[in-house]
């Protein structure tokens, strides 16, 4: 069963077994608390209506665990019903477990949290385990989850020999953190170092920062050699991954929030696909990519090393190291393997701090 105070999207995700449970009733009080909120105020997740909708939920359906996912969300849930017994997951995917943790409050509240009986929490990288305990302290039973990618959908279906253009993909949304700034700017210098390959750059997708990443384009000079097809669904990033021959993702750390990836999933993806990735030495990504192996990995922002890295990468073909990678350790059904396996263990003890 999912629980959610709203439900979007349904007919993309068309799931059965959903129950919406509405938190903000009251247009006046949701604005209050929503500000609360945002200031990490425990008061901002107080409702007892929605406490007590949530109680009936879980009585009536009794499950073995409660799994919520993002630690920004959890305080929904801990604030507001009484755990008891039941183990209660709780995974964290990037920026609740990056710039979030640059509050004191929010800090306080996953400390407290992680601290209960019976919580159990998981992290979708190894780094991202370090950082919370550089923030909160130790943390009591931590469980490692990778994402997993669909290995079946995301199979290459063509072989190219010709590389005339050899095209540098990326999709991803147009966020700070993806780092399209610094692909662009490393780019023009590729091309002002290397004319013997013509090359193009495909940066797919949708985002705040995509038409000033389009102008950034024409003031570098790269009208012609750069594409931004826009928002792309999962069949259409495929295809443009079957027509592509390097996948680049200069993630970073923007200087104004601590937003970090998990790992990309988009990178997942790409390798399944048998692409060399171009990519940085940024939160989780070097557990899936080795640099060297796999492709190349930069520093954040060192546009000349990234463009370095492009130039070498030109002489590359499909990469099955990286589909064999991600089979081993980034597959679907094995993910679901290991979550299965994370609360089995839960279950069996009944308890994941004590």
């Amino acid at each position: 069963m999912v629980v959610t105070t709203s439900r979007r999207h349904a007919d993309l995700f068309p799931f059965a077994n959903v129950v919406e449970i509405p938190f903000d009733r009251h247009p006046l009080v949701g604005k209050v608390q929503y500000k609360l909120r945002c200031l990490d105020l425990e008061f901002g997740f107080r409702n007892p209506a929605f406490g007590k909708a949530f109680a009936a939920v879980v009585a009536d359906f009794r499950p073995d665990v409660i799994h919520c996912h993002f630690g920004a969300i959890a305080p929904f849930v801990y604030v507001n019903y009484r755990l008891g017994n039941i183990p209660f997951f709780v995974s964290f995917h990037g920026y609740d477990a990056s710039h979030k943790l640059d509050s004191a409050r929010y800090r306080k509240m996953i400390r407290d949290l992680l601290n209960q009986k019976n919580v159990c929490p998981i992290f979708v990288s190894n780094f991202m385990h370090r950082y919370v305990e550089e923030k909160i302290g130790k943390v009591n039973t931590p469980n490692i989850l990778y994402y997993g990618t669909d290995i079946a959908c995301f199979t290459r279906t063509t072989r190219k020999q010709q590389k005339d253009p050899f095209i540098f993909l990326q999709v991803s949304s147009f966020m700070p953190k993806k780092g399209h700034e610094y692909t662009l700017r490393a780019y023009q210098k590729f091309l002002h170092s290397t004319s013997a390959v013509d090359t193009h750059l495909v940066l797919a997708g949708d985002g705040p920062l995509r038409s000033g990443m389009m102008q950034l384009a024409q003031q570098l000079g790269l009208d012609g050699k750069v594409d931004f097809p826009g928002h792309v669904t999962p069949a259409g990033a495929k295809k443009l991954m079957d027509e592509a021959h390097c996948f680049v993702h200069h993630s970073i750390t923007p200087d104004n929030v601590t937003d970090r990836e998990g790992i990309p999933n988009a990178i997942m993806e790409a390798m399944a696909m048998e692409l060399p990735i171009l990519s940085t030495r940024h939160a989780g990504i070097p557990e899936l990519v080795e640099d060297g192996v796999h492709g190349y990995l930069v520093d954040e922002r060192d546009t000349g090393a990234y463009a370095t890295s492009m130039a070498k990468i030109i002489a590359w073909d499909y990469c099955p190291p990286c589909r064999e990678k991600v089979t081993r350790q980034f597959e679907r059904r094995q993910h679901a393997r290991d979550l299965m396996e994370i609360y089995q263990k839960a279950c069996g003890i009944h308890s994941c701090n004590g």
